[in-house]
């Protein structure tokens, strides 16, 4: 163990399209670098989404991003995002995050929000954000 407090609910990841389908989480995002070796479905966790996007129960989206890697060298990141009828929105939501996320603007009330658009409750992000940050960097955010 890392020393931190485990999480009192399950997280979303490797479960994210068994939630999706049970209407529990209305949006699921995975990022997939394009290096040898490492397939689409690996970043996917082997979840077939791509079913339920043939029949209509999920939408899929790709958007791919170019970033600066150890050292300053060029990562080729795709990011598939999968959305529930009606939530397609918060793709361009969190294209945006990606890109601040891209630019080292990144911050806990960012987290909080790709959290929210995630799925996540306020409780759940409260208690992720409480593990990623020191608490005075968390003191003036209103969950």
């Amino acid at each position: 163990m890392n020393g931190k407090k485990p999480y009192p609910y399950p997280p979303h990841t490797n479960r994210e399209l068994e939630m999706m389908l049970a209407g529990a989480k209305p949006f699921a995002m995975f990022a997939h670098e394009r290096v040898d070796g490492f397939e689409k479905s690996d970043a996917l966790a082997n979840q077939d989404f791509a079913t339920h996007v043939a029949n209509g129960t999920l939408s899929e989206h790709l958007r791919a991003f170019e970033a600066k890697g150890p050292g300053g060298t060029r990562l080729n990141i795709d990011y598939y995002f999968y959305a529930r009828e009606g939530e397609a929105w918060r793709v361009e939501a969190f294209s945006l995050l990606l890109e601040l996320l891209h630019r080292d603007a990144w911050c806990p009330q960012l987290e909080w929000l790709s959290g929210k658009l995630l799925g996540y409750t306020d409780e759940q992000n409260r208690h992720h954000l409480s593990r990623t940050y020191p608490s005075d960097q968390l003191d003036h955010i209103n969950f």
